[in-house]
């Protein structure tokens, strides 16, 4: 059976309350919004080029607040690798993908289900900690972004965080100068959902006590 994703349509998501970019979850409860109206939808090509319907995506950074370091990795170059290649050697420091149908249909929480679920396939950890959803994303200036709605959480922990999948050719933690470097380094290509959610990261991390 063609795998089953879980999405929403864009007027029951938005309501009227279309934004561009990021914006934080206080100003407008899309969650709700969400598990209210959402359906699974096979993911096929036709899927990929309607914007009418949005596909979710939990997109979680991973922070330490001992060391105020966020992890970061490079995405793998081989299209083998890839589930979606649009996104192949960009920076990127969202952990996260598709809502499943076949893993996260009996919860009563499939966002943070698949949270979890992302940060234990992507990630090796010690401890998986459970996701905060800060905000969300809306992109409409490339094909990926049209069809994808971000749910932008933060996960904290003080242990050693390592790649844990094919899709990453590396990853680590970095400071916040050492990922400025790398964001301003024209030579890096940088996830343009990474690039919307930064300033709020960055504001965040800057404001942890050390």
């Amino acid at each position: 059976m063609s795998r089953q994703i879980l999405v929403i349509k864009r007027d029951n998501l938005f309501k009227e309350k279309v934004f561009d970019g990021f914006i934080e979850e206080q100003q407008q409860d899309f969650i709700k919004n969400i598990l209210e109206k959402y359906e699974y939808q096979e993911r096929n090509d036709e899927l990929e080029r309607n914007s009418s319907f949005q596909q979710i995506i939990p997109y979680v950074w991973i922070v330490n607040p001992e060391t105020k370091k966020i992890f970061a990795y490079r995405r793998a170059i081989g299209k083998q690798n890839y589930s979606e290649t649009r996104l192949m050697n960009k920076w990127s420091c969202g952990v996260g993908g598709h809502i499943d149908k076949d893993t996260e249909e009996k919860s009563t929480d499939p966002i943070i289900a698949a949270m979890m679920r992302e940060m234990k396939e992507e990630v090796l950890m010690e401890n998986y900690p459970m996701p905060k959803i800060v905000g969300y994303i809306n992109d409409d200036s490339d094909e990926v972004g049209k069809v994808h709605f971000g749910v932008v959480a933060l996960a904290e922990t003080k242990h050693n965080v390592e790649k844990g999948d094919s899709e990453m050719a590396h990853g680590q933690f970095y400071s916040i100068n050492e990922l400025e470097e790398i964001f301003l380094n024209p030579e890096n290509k940088i996830e343009s959902w990474t690039k919307v959610s930064w300033p709020y990261v960055k504001d965040y991390v800057s404001r942890l006590e050390l």
